[in-house]
């Protein structure tokens, strides 16, 4: 008997094959959609940091305007980054202060040189490797996607109008 035993332990059998098989397909079916979707978390994340550089930045920006006590309509207001238009103590998203004008992102961003930088008379689109910034008379946007960066839903937005000032983060779509 111990001869039978012997010959048996060289090896595994079929069912053991198939079984381990099995375990490792269910194993691979779980934890593949986490590594597949890190990029689209990395997307997010750099959005929501994006959102809180945007809420931020204009919160220094009208601390340093309360400051100043320069709190009016359409003044210019000397920043560290050059003169720039504000309204009621807050950055305009499209400063006419400067010629050209400037922008918010482009401005208090300091992003770099673009890849790419689009303007009309009244938007600007620019895009930073993979990262894309849409700026207009009332919208600031910086995010991943084309155009306005509506339609890709994956953006942070500042909103200047003359009575107030929003900031949103859309992630649906990185």
């Amino acid at each position: 008997m111990d001869l039978i035993a012997s010959k048996r332990s060289g090896g595994f059998t079929l069912i053991e094959l198939v079984i381990t098989i099995i375990v490792l397909g269910v194993l691979a079916a779980t934890a593949i959609p986490q590594f597949i979707n890190l990029k689209g978390d990395a997307k997010k994340s750099a959005v929501e940091n994006f959102h809180g550089s945007l809420q931020e930045t204009v919160r220094l920006l009208h601390m340093k305007a309360q400051i100043e006590n320069i709190l009016g309509d359409d003044v210019t207001i000397t920043t560290d980054y050059g003169d720039y238009q504000f309204y009621r103590g807050y950055p305009e998203t499209r400063s006419e202060a400067t010629s050209p004008s400037a922008y918010f992102i482009e401005t208090f961003l300091a992003l770099g040189i673009p890849d790419l930088d689009i303007r009309t008379s009244t938007s600007r689109i620019a895009t930073y490797a993979n990262v894309s910034v849409y700026e207009d008379n009332d919208f600031s946007r910086i995010g991943y996607g084309t155009g306005n960066l509506l339609s890709d839903l994956c953006y942070a937005e500042y909103n200047h109008t003359s009575s107030t000032q929003t900031f949103t983060v859309k992630t649906d779509g990185c």
